[in-house]
Order: structure tokens, then sequence, then C-alpha cells
């Protein structure tokens, strides 16, 4: 399989697991919760593919982490399902990235 397929699909995977996972423990069901992994899956490829093409370094992935929580947090904030959307955005994000990053030293 393609090397940045396999990432992107390791990638969504992730961070599907890990934000769902913890939208689920914060309460979220339902709608909610199916927001959550929509929000994923409209932010999480764009990011990995800039990030793969661009090659910036930090500030490149702050700038695009940033903007996945941004996008997340008004999917959110006009959903009306989540009370702080965009700190549940922040959270969650920070989660899977970090998450994420250990991922990537073990393999």
């Amino acid at each position: 399989m393609d090397e940045l397929l396999l990432s992107l699909l390791l990638s969504l995977g992730l961070t599907e697991i890990i934000e769902c996972a913890f939208a689920l423990v914060t309460g979220r069901r339902g709608k909610a919760l199916l927001l959550c992994a929509l929000a994923n899956l409209i932010t999480n490829p764009p990011v990995v593919l800039l990030h793969s093409f661009l090659q910036g370094g930090w500030p490149l992935v702050a700038a695009l982490e940033l903007g996945a929580v941004a996008v997340e947090g008004l999917l959110y904030r006009y959903s009306g399902l989540y009370e702080r959307p965009f700190r549940f955005s922040l959270i969650a994000n920070a989660l899977s990235f970090s998450l994420g990053l250990i991922v990537n030293q073990l393999i």
C-alpha cells in the first residue's frame, strides 16, 4: 500500500479512536458523538496531506493543528450539541496529537 495512503488511514483511524473515546468519556452520545467522528473526517485528511506536502516543521504543524481546532470548534459550536466547543476541540486534538507523537516514536 502507498506510504501516504497508509499514513492517512493510520492517522485518521487513531484520531477517530482517541477523539471519539474522549467524547464518550465526557458524556457525548448520539448526534454529538457522530459529529465528533464527522468533524475528524473533515479535518484530519487535509491536515495530514498538507503536512506531508509542505514539510514546514513545527510552525506549520502548529498552524495546521490550530486550524483543525478552529474548524472543529466551529462545527461543535454551531451544532448546539457541545458546551464549550472550542475547549472540547482543543483538548481532543491535543490528546490525539500527543498520542500520535508517541505512536510515531514506537513504529
